[in-house]
């Protein structure tokens, strides 16, 4: 309550007449004279203003009046000795809840105040009622908003009142019933943002775009996105990429995110209707994916990816080329026990990779399993078929969005099969003999398999290998490779209808001649005449 009164005893004794809080009224607050009680009252707000009407400067009816243009909710109590009706018709014009005349009567008084105390506690409670109210029913249109734009992004049927409500809404900033145009972007949030409802979202475009903004958010995360639907107009059609700007820098502005992460929005072009946004959504999940896949932020637009694939489909050998040399030394290193020189020839490579954006993710996974499959063939125990982790890890590397992520799983991938060697060298030849059983196994087929062969895939000498097989198995590795194939040679023979040359190349020997030799000596009969023998 404010009490303006230019007699000094008066406006004192009033502030102490009663007990203000027990009359719900918690702080009072005085004023000498009309100009110091507008400067009061403009200042803290009060609820109730009591009132002389003739004072210096400012009368109260004056000084009511600049108030009620401020302040439309304030309660005015006139206090005056005046016995006049124009006095009490002004008061009563400028929304005076009372009028007292002087002297005053204490009872009188304190039972206007305790009624008036009571309007304004049911006052503020009508009216956060209907702010609570207003608030529910505005909350419950975003959300069926939302759900709709929901099921426009993902392809689901629309009903026509749902498509109808979307249009209306985000005709609001355009003259006639629709927009011009459509747009549908995506924002992919930093890690490090806290504050990703949609309604955070939809405000901030809104106040960068300077128009309605309907928002849909999936995920969590390094993976938060944020679909915005919103009108355009026919002019504004070329201009996209510098309206995502202004979208980037306000969420910059309110959302600072930590060092190394930043926003992304992804553009598609303007649809001429409602559903025709399905298309531009589809070309802005486009554009985040590469942006993401690239390692790019800021403003993602389609035509990015289709120019670096038609870039790269004329540089995709050179990658390829330079990729397997890079391979080889990341599992000759591995192969050595060079850890720190196989991490340091993948940053290697992942630069490599990085300087090709244009290469697909399905692409640089396929080159980077084969990869896993050859560092695990020089780790895995024998015995052990890779094929199990191979398609683990292959699996891992393809849920990696961007190449970023894709690094840390083919780092953590090399420090496993690092590991794993480590813990072979401690059975260093039983593990090496059984690598070379292994690879004879599957590529006995090979006409080059043989014992330098052998000894390039498992790093060791032509020497060394011979010897060792051969205290492990009781046969040179020449022995055992022709073994292995004739064991084959025969199986298909006897199972198969193949021709004795098509047999013969299948398991390696390409020379009929010298394989049916090598055949009479281990089995007593030529192919062709085990053939027979088998059909019969």
């Amino acid at each position: 309550m404010l009490i303006v009164e230019d007699e000094r005893w008066e406006r004192e004794g009033l502030a102490e007449l009663f007990d203000w809080p027990a009359l719900g009224i918690g702080s009072v607050e005085t004023a000498c004279d009309g100009i110091e009680g507008l400067e009061k009252a403009i200042g803290i707000e009060p609820d109730i203003i009591v009132t002389d009407i003739s004072m210096p400067g400012l009368s109260g009816i004056e000084m009511a009046k600049l108030i009620r243009e401020k302040l439309p909710d304030v309660r005015f109590v006139v206090l005056t000795g005046y016995d006049d009706f124009q006095y009490a018709r002004d008061a009563i014009r400028f929304g005076a809840v009372d009028y007292l005349l002087k002297p005053i009567d204490e009872e009188e008084l304190h039972a206007t105040l305790a009624r008036i105390a009571t309007d304004c506690v049911e006052a503020a409670r009508r009216r956060g009622d209907e702010e609570q109210w207003r608030r529910a029913h505005e909350e419950g249109r975003r959300a069926s908003l939302r759900t709709s734009l929901a099921a426009l992004v993902a392809d689901r049927e629309l009903a026509a009142e749902d498509a109808a409500g979307l249009v209306a809404a985000l005709a609001v900033a355009f003259e006639g019933p629709a927009p011009e145009a459509f747009g549908i972007w995506i924002v992919r949030a930093p890690a490090a943002v806290d504050r990703t409802a949609p309604a955070f979202f939809e405000e901030e475009a809104a106040q960068a775009l300077q128009r309605p903004v309907i928002a849909y958010t999936t995920g969590e995360g390094a993976a938060l996105d944020a679909a915005l639907l919103f009108g355009i107009r026919t002019e504004e059609a070329e201009s996209l990429p510098e309206l995502a700007t202004r979208l980037l820098h306000r969420l910059a502005s309110v959302q600072s995110p930590m060092p190394g992460g930043e926003w992304t929005v992804a553009i598609g072009g303007p649809a001429k209707t409602l559903p025709s946004a399905r298309e531009t959504y589809r070309e802005a999940v486009k554009a985040l994916r590469f942006a993401v896949w690239s390692g790019r932020t800021g403003v993602a637009e389609a035509a990015d990816e289709v120019k670096e694939r038609a870039s790269f489909a004329r540089e995709a050998e050179t990658l390829d080329r330079r990729f397997k040399e890079l391979a080889k030394q990341v599992r000759s290193s591995l192969g050595s026990g060079d850890e720190q020189a196989a991490e340091e020839t993948l940053d290697q490579l992942f630069a490599l990779i990085a300087a090709y954006p244009g290469a697909s993710r399905a692409y640089v996974v396929s080159l980077l399993g084969g990869l896993v499959e050859g560092m695990l063939s020089v780790a895995a125990p024998a015995g052990l078929a890779a094929e199990g982790d191979n398609a683990f890890e292959l699996e891992a590397l393809l849920a990696s969005e961007g190449q970023g992520e894709l690094r840390i799983r083919m780092q953590t991938a090399v420090r496993r099969m690092a590991r794993m060697m480590r813990d072979k060298r401690g059975n260093k030849d039983d593990s090496m003999v059984e690598r070379v059983v292994r690879l004879i196994e599957e590529r006995y087929g090979n006409p080059s398999l043989g014992l330098a062969y052998l000894a390039g895939e498992v790093f060791v000498s032509p020497n060394h290998l011979g010897a060792t097989f051969k205290k492990k198995t009781g046969k040179t590795p020449t022995e055992y490779i022709q073994d292995y194939r004739l064991a084959r040679a025969e199986e298909l023979l006897r199972t198969t209808g193949l021709r004795v040359s098509a047999v013969a190349e299948r398991v390696g020997i390409p020379n009929t001649s010298y394989f049916g030799t090598l055949f009479k000596n281990a089995y007593g009969m030529t192919p062709g005449e085990y053939q027979d023998m088998s059909r019969r």
